[in-house]
């Protein structure tokens, strides 16, 4: 962990709980209270690339991680353990095109709309593909999720 901008910076694997092929963020470039912007490339062995493209509805993913990294650094500032987070629904998803090419370079930001002491959260994401002719264009939604205050308790784990 580094400290820019007066706030520490984490490795994705710090703050998010997907591993291997699932993690699909790779870096957090910057974060505040509210919101967090991500970044990720896209390389052929990507789990969801087919034929050079990645359909645009799993920028769903990115941005449920990136919001689930906006939590790991809370979390983390309150000196608690990264806790698991579900998304719940969406709303609106909006994609200028319908596939991300290989090569494309991935910007998320989440800023958050509202998170209830019980748990739920409603988060507003935008995903910007930078492709590799440099064109972009970009992706929109309202993201709804569900963090327990207690994992076990909620599915008896």
């Amino acid at each position: 962990m580094a400290i820019t901008n007066q706030r520490p910076h984490y490795n994705v694997d710090e703050l998010v709980r997907h591993r291997g092929g699932m993690s699909l963020l790779d870096q957090v470039v910057d974060y505040d209270k509210t919101w967090l912007k991500a970044t990720s490339k896209l390389t052929e062995d990507n789990l969801f690339m087919s034929g050079g493209w990645m359909p645009s509805w799993i920028g769903i993913e990115y941005m449920a991680q990136s919001v689930a990294a906006l939590a790991g650094t809370r979390a983390i500032r309150q000196n608690e353990p990264v806790k698991v987070g579900f998304l719940v629904s969406t709303r609106k998803y909006e994609a200028e095109r319908p596939a991300f090419p290989v090569g494309s370079t991935l910007t998320v930001v989440v800023s958050e709309v509202v998170m209830g002491e019980n748990g739920l959260g409603v988060f507003d994401c935008e995903l910007t593909c930078e492709q590799p002719d440099g064109q972009s264009f970009a992706v929109t939604t309202r993201l709804n999720v569900f963090q327990p205050v207690d994992f076990r308790k909620v599915f008896g784990a």
